[in-house]
């Protein structure tokens, strides 16, 4: 029997209604007509919208708008006293003025927004957290200065995009606009800081406390990063072991360096001459 190509209704299928297509009939309905039971609103799924980061964010912006200088001083890194190891991570939470303080939090809001849709909530805040204090641990092992800011953990979500584009390749859409734009801001962020610190302008940059951060981002993230082929297990498990390996390398060295200098350096000698920004 041959098939009737109309329906009830006297008109011919549309081809947006054929199984082979993936376009539906519920989605060209506006949104109140739609069939809730069936229609689930992606926009305000609370899994797409980026948490971490933003609680974060919020939180920086309570703490420069009303916490004391005393309070700040107690929060920030200060390299006399880095057996207070809260201040490893505290320090994010000080920043020099608003200006600071905006440009990071729109930085670090702009590098996880993506990522905590695709890797989740968790990983991204251990990648900006594991950023931050590895950052200011080999910043203190150059400059032994006071830092403040939260550049470091932005600049850990920057690099950590390169792990999910390593891992995800072959699935990845705009995979070269993604490569672009990464190594643009990369290479902006060289130039600035070169400038910067050529020019001696105050207060510096803590482009040690960057480029620790940016380095952490990219092989915690070949550690914790989910990979969604699994055609290349071996592969896989060879960045896994390449990102674990090398960044406990990178701590212990950093820990053994800086636990060195604070034994073999006199404490009238380390003093804070410059606030260093990241």
């Amino acid at each position: 029997m041959k098939e009737n190509p109309y329906l009830d209704d006297g008109y011919m299928n549309s081809p947006a209604s054929t199984p082979d297509t993936s376009i539906s009939d519920e989605k060209l309905l506006f949104r109140s007509l739609r069939d809730k039971s069936s229609y689930r609103n992606k926009w305000i799924d609370i899994r797409n919208v980026p948490i971490a980061i933003i609680t974060i964010s919020v939180f920086q912006l309570f703490c420069h708008a009303y916490f004391t200088p005393t309070l700040n001083k107690c929060l920030r890194f200060e390299p006399i006293k880095r057996w207070e190891v809260w201040r490893f991570a505290t320090y994010m939470l000080v920043h020099d003025d608003w200006s600071h303080l905006t440009l990071n939090v729109i930085i670090q809001c702009i590098f996880a927004a993506f990522l905590e849709r695709k890797q989740g909530h968790l990983r991204v805040l251990i990648i900006y957290l594991a950023g931050g204090i590895t950052g200011v641990l080999g910043a203190t092992c150059v400059h032994p200065n006071l830092v403040i800011g939260s550049s470091a953990g932005g600049y850990s979500l920057l690099l950590s995009n390169a792990a999910d584009l390593i891992l995800n390749y072959e699935i990845i859409t705009y995979k070269l606009y993604r490569s672009a734009s990464i190594a643009t801001l990369v290479l902006f962020d060289i130039i600035f800081d070169v400038v910067h610190v050529s020019s001696k302008k105050e207060p510096q940059v803590s482009w040690q406390a960057h480029l620790v951060g940016a380095v952490t981002g990219l092989l915690l993230g070949l550690v914790i990063f989910q990979c969604d082929t699994t055609r290349h297990a071996t592969l896989r498990k060879s960045f896994f072991w390449l990102g674990c390996i090398l960044y406990c390398v990178l701590l212990v060295t950093f820990i053994i360096v800086a636990v060195q200098i604070g034994k073999c350096t006199p404490p009238e000698i380390i003093r804070v001459h410059y606030i260093y920004m990241c």
